[in-house]
């Protein structure tokens, strides 16, 4: 079960059930931490190891994360960008597993359902590498693959455009199959918005609504080889 990417209502209803798993004392440190993956698109251990005063690594930032991050005061931009606070804070980082476990505690309280196993019936809840996988899909609608593929930090090609750019070309076909059906259904043949109105009286043999005549058609000249 590998999950699907979350949607922004899906998201908004994280963020408000976060103090119910964090604490609500924590909650603001976390909310920061969510809006900072889903505006990133970074995985979790990189988020994680995101600072402030380092520049040991150089990555591409997506220009909305840049502003949000902008939004710290100077005085705050120091160490680590991300700091999730535990319930009781004794001034130690958290594990990135312990960090794991709470996003998917969040997405289970917050009900956002994003996989069911076919054999148990078990229900995976939204996760941290889901709200990657939003940002993914987001800005895959946006760039060229090329540019997606550095965005995600993928090794190759062909992974940005297995789960991004394929699953854009099927929704798009959805899209435009939902849109032919309706003029499809309340049209007769060649009446519809996209190509024009053709008489049925000048197709030979056709008469009144009949569409049966579509195979009589003469060729058409083309200029297309």
């Amino acid at each position: 079960m590998k999950g699907r990417p979350v949607t922004t209502e899906e998201f908004e209803r994280m963020l408000t059930k976060t103090a119910d798993v964090v604490g609500e004392t924590a909650a603001p440190s976390w909310r920061h931490f969510l809006c900072g993956l889903w505006l990133s698109g970074l995985r979790l251990g990189e988020a994680l190891e995101l600072w402030w005063d380092r520049d040991d690594r150089l990555l591409p930032m997506a220009p909305d994360f840049a502003e949000y991050l902008m939004k710290d005061s100077e005085s705050e931009r120091s160490g680590p960008v991300f700091h999730p606070k535990p319930k009781r804070d004794r001034g130690r980082r958290l594990t990135l597993r312990h960090v794991s476990k709470r996003i998917c505690e969040i997405g289970e309280r917050a009900r956002v359902k994003v996989a069911t196993d076919p054999k148990t019936a078990k229900v995976k809840y939204a996760s941290a590498h889901d709200l990657r996988r939003s940002f993914g899909e987001r800005w895959s609608a946006r760039v060229m693959p090329h540019i997606l593929m550095e965005l995600m930090r993928h090794e190759d090609i062909t992974t940005t455009n297995k789960y991004y750019v394929g699953r854009n070309a099927e929704r798009t076909a959805d899209v435009l199959w939902e849109a032919y059906k309706p003029a499809a259904e309340s049209n007769t043949f060649g009446n519809t918005p996209s190509f024009g109105t053709v008489r049925a009286e000048s197709v030979e043999g056709a008469s009144g609504n009949d569409s049966s005549g579509c195979d009589k058609l003469p060729p058409q000249d083309s200029n297309l080889d």
